[in-house]
Parts: structure tokens; sequence; C-alpha cells
């Protein structure tokens, strides 16, 4: 018998070899185990040729998956333990993108296609998501791997031509770290604003130049049901991180997000949506932590969707604008709102609510309870003066739905350390902030309290420790009550509580600790409209004064 030539027999396995396989064995063995566990049908990017070393895109085997899927009707589109570069995803509705431990998903800073989307509460044509869909339903981002992508400044020079046009409107200015004393966008973007704004129509054209100076959200799904996002860490970002658009029963929790800095970098956006809920996640941004708004100004109003029925829980927020807040956008109204058990770190405000004139719309039927603050900028801001970046201070004008309104908000249980100012409240002259309560605050910083233009607010067992000026500074209130407010950091030279054309008001059980010079002090001819009740103010020197 003749011997067999060499290349006929088969090459012996090594070591290499060897781990490929058994890492393909691995994937296949977890591949079933998730299908059988989900009891759907489950589709592996790498068996539709997804290089899992990042050598090359895998933007077609997501496709392709994802094709697959929606031919099936639904599935999980599964990502083993690799590293990916891939544009955008979009899925349809029954589907489960799962991401698993080991996996990153890598998505390269380049022109996207535009779709109809809302940027900055005003609808327009806008950069797709990197991760999203809309009008679907019952759609999943889960598993514990990684996607990523370039910062808010690295975005922003995807489009060439709008770049340019950005940095010669700012002669040259780039701005980093969401310090935007202009607009954080572009000269078109403006000039559409300025066109809606004033109702008038605006052309295909104007929003296509508009919309090559935005930046594509990072997971977004709009007008959809059953949204779940969970488990995912997400590194970086070119806009909002989580964004919630018309949509409805949301659930993202235990999220991660680390995009600090960059403007307009929102960690988790709930916009005109309702039936959300939101815990357990860490939330590192540039921007603000866990935002809700429902729209802006005249196009805002126009659409008039409001964000309601919303629960916050078990969050802590690191370096954001605000960790947990309401608006700037409130244009088709916020309510029914829960935030609790929250940490705040370093941010620039703890709790904020905000607006302005023009925006409009009706923030009410709030509570913010159980949390936690330490060098925090402003602890809690309720303020109807805010001014976004290219936007300027307003004037008054008559009532209309032009006017924001804030009502029915309760604050509670909150502990703030270190702050430069601890409270601000901030209503208009023509529209006070409505029945604010704040209860068991113990806060210390720079600065205290101050409030104007309110109507039935009310402090109880409030006790802030500052080290200038009056701990507590209110002025044009009406119906005011305060119950066991004190300090046990008397500033020389300043009373604890100075309330000036708060005619009414109601001081009750509170007291003066040792060193205490004057308690209380009032406007010219003022003392006399208060109704003092229980204070105990032997240790001050002067218990109250007219000035």
């Amino acid at each position: 018998m003749k011997s067999m030539q060499h290349s006929s027999l088969p090459k012996p396995l090594t070591f290499l070899t060897f781990w490929a396989i058994a890492l393909a064995a691995s994937a296949l063995v977890t591949s079933q185990a998730h299908a059988a566990a989900s009891g759907r049908q489950l589709f592996n990017v790498a068996d539709y040729g997804a290089k899992r070393d990042g050598s090359a895109l895998a933007t077609d085997a997501f496709h392709q998956a994802i094709a697959a899927a929606k031919a099936a009707g639904g599935g999980t589109i599964y990502v083993p333990p690799g590293k990916y570069s891939s544009g955008p995803i979009e899925l349809f509705s029954n589907m489960t993108l799962d991401i698993d431990a080991g996996a990153t998903i890598e998505f390269p800073v380049a022109p996207l296609p535009f779709t109809k989307g809302r940027y900055l509460g005003v609808e327009a044509l806008v950069p797709m998501p990197l991760i999203g869909g809309h009008d679907v339903e019952n759609v999943t981002v889960t598993g514990r791997g990684i996607v990523t992508t370039g910062n808010y400044e690295a975005w922003r020079k995807a489009y060439t031509a709008a770049y340019e046009n950005y940095l010669a409107a700012r002669k040259g200015v780039v701005s980093t770290g969401g310090d935007e004393s202009m607009s954080a966008n572009g000269p078109h973007w403006d000039h559409l604003l300025k066109v809606l704004e004033a109702k008038q129509p605006a052309s295909e054209q104007e929003y296509r130049d508009a919309a090559g100076e935005l930046r594509p959200s990072f997971v977004c799904f709009m007008n959809a049901k059953n949204v779940l996002i969970e488990d995912v860490r997400i590194i970086g970002a070119p806009m909002f991180v989580v964004h919630l658009l018309y949509s409805e029963n949301a659930t993202v929790r235990n999220v991660m997000i680390q995009t600090y800095p960059g403007p307009h970098a929102n960690g988790i956006a709930v916009d005109s949506c309702r039936f959300v809920h939101i815990s357990d996640c860490y939330v590192d941004t540039g921007d603000d932590g866990i935002v809700i708004k429902s729209g802006k100004d005249a196009d805002g109003l126009r659409v008039n969707r409001p964000s309601e029925h919303i629960t916050i829980t078990n969050c802590t927020v690191h370096h954001a604008h605000g960790a947990v807040v309401i608006g700037s956008e409130t244009a088709g109204s916020v309510r029914n709102v829960v935030a609790s058990n929250i940490t705040a770190i370093d941010t620039e405000v703890g709790i904020r609510i905000k607006s302005r004139r023009g925006r409009g719309g009706v923030v009410e039927d709030a509570r913010f309870d159980n949390w936690t603050m330490e060098n925090v900028g402003t602890g809690i801001v309720v303020t109807s003066y805010y001014v976004m970046g290219g936007e300027t201070s307003t004037t008054e004008e008559p009532l209309s739905e032009r006017t924001p309104v804030f009502r029915n908000i309760g604050i509670s249980n909150v502990t703030i350390h270190g702050a430069k100012k601890v409270i601000e409240i901030d209503g208009l002259p023509e529209m006070p902030i409505t029945a604010l309560r704040l209860t068991d605050i113990l806060g210390s910083g720079k600065v205290g309290l101050t409030a104007r233009h309110t109507e039935a607010l009310e402090l109880h067992h409030v006790q802030l420790n500052v080290d200038r000026g009056p701990v507590f500074s209110i002025e044009t209130a009406s119906h005011l009550e305060l119950d066991g407010v004190t300090t046990s950091k008397p500033n020389a030279g300043f009373s604890v509580l100075r309330l000036t054309q708060s005619l009414g008001a109601i001081l009750r059980d509170s007291h003066a600790f040792p060193q205490t010079g004057t308690f209380l002090s009032t406007g010219l001819g003022e003392l006399k409209s208060l109704h003092l009740a229980g204070n105990v103010f032997e240790n001050a020197a002067t218990p109250t004064e007219e000035r």
C-alpha cells in the first residue's frame, strides 16, 4: 500500500486553534442558554459576520441580525464578549439587544442620516440615535456590556461644513466642559429657533441646515411603549445619553453612565413621556443627571405633550449640572413626579426645577424625599428665570400661555453639606411659586436660603448653618408659614431671618441658639402684621427688629 501524502493528513490542532474553538463553543452554549431562558429566538451577531476583535465594522452584521429577528416577529440580538465597531443600531418591536458582559460596542464619530425627532425641546430633523427605535413596542437594551463613543466636542466635528460655520460664528473659540455663553450648536440652529418662535413656517432646507449642527442621542426611543433599558454601561456621549421621547411605560434601571464633561450630555432625559420608572442608576455627566422635559417655547406649546407619572429612586449623580431636574423645557407641563433616595456629589445643583417666561406649562404635584448632597453649588433651586445658552434675560409680561407655573411641590428629608448656596427660590412677580413646602432640611454652606415672589411657601424644621449673611432671606411672600426654622451658627451683624414685603407671615416654634444677635428682622412697619407663636428667643440679643 502506498503511503498517504503528508498533505492529505489533518493538521494537528495548535493551542490557539483549540482556544478559538473552545471560545466559540462557550459562546454557543451561552447563546443557547440565553435563548432557553427567554423562550425566544436568538440572533448572534457573530453568526452574521461580526468580527469580535473590532478589526472591521460590524454594522452590516447588526443590520442582518436585526432584519432576521424582524422577519421572525422579534427576538434577541445577542452580542457575545468581544470588541465591536458599528454604525447606528435601530431596533424594531419585540426585540432585545443583549450586550453580554465582556462585550464592547464602539460607535465611531461620523456623519449620520437625519430623522424626525426633538432637540432641546423643539421638533426638528436630528441625527439618528446610535441605539434606538421609533414607533415600537416591547423593546429592551440589556446586558453587562459597554457601549461607547466620542464625547460632545468630538461629535461637534462630525459634519465638517457645520463645524466650520460654528467656528466662524464664535471667531474660532470652542467651548469645553459645558461652558456655553452662546448657543452650543450653531447659527443655522439659532436661525431655526427664531423662525419657529415667530410662528413662521420653516422650510425643509432650514431644518436640514440646522440638523448638521446637532448631535445624536446615544440611546433614544421615540413613540415607544414598554421600553426597558437595564444593566448596560455607557461611556462617552454626543448629546442626551438615554432619551425617552413621546413614550409610555418605560423603565431605566441599574444603568451606569460615564459621560463627563460636555454640554447637553444629559444622563437620562424623560421628554414628554408617561409612566416612567428610573432606579438604581449611577450617572456621571456634564449636564443634568436625570431630567424631565416637555417641550420648549412656541414649538413646545404647539405640541403640548406632558411628562407625567414618573418615579426616580436609589440613584447616585456625580458632576452633573443638576442631579434631578425638571425643565427648563416645561411647555407641555410636568406632573406627578417622585424622586427619592438620591445622593448628589459635586453637582452644580442638587434638586433643580427651572423654567422661564416664554416656556409656559405647569409643573405640579412633585415630591423629592430622602436626599443627601455633598459639595454642590446650590442644594435646591426653584426658579422661573433660567437662561439657556444663547438666550437672554426676560422682562415682566402679562400672564399668558407663555407664563410658567410651579405649584404643589414638596421637598423633604434632605441633608446638604458644603454648598456654595443652600436654597434658592425665585418666582415671577406676575406668577409666584405656589405651595412649595420644605420639610426636615439640614444644610450647610456659604449662603443660606433666599426666596422671592412666593405664595403659600412653607418651611418646617429647617436648620441651615452658613458662613455669611442672613440665614433665611425672604421677600414678597404671601401666606408664608415658618415652623421650626433656626441656625446653630448665627452670623455676627446679620439676623437669622430677614422678612420683607411678607405681611401676615406666621413664625412659630423656632428658637435662637447662643450668640445669636438678631433673630427676626423685618421691613419698617411690617413686624406688627406677623403672627408669632411658641418661639424661644431668650438666647438672642435682639429677638425682633424693624429696619
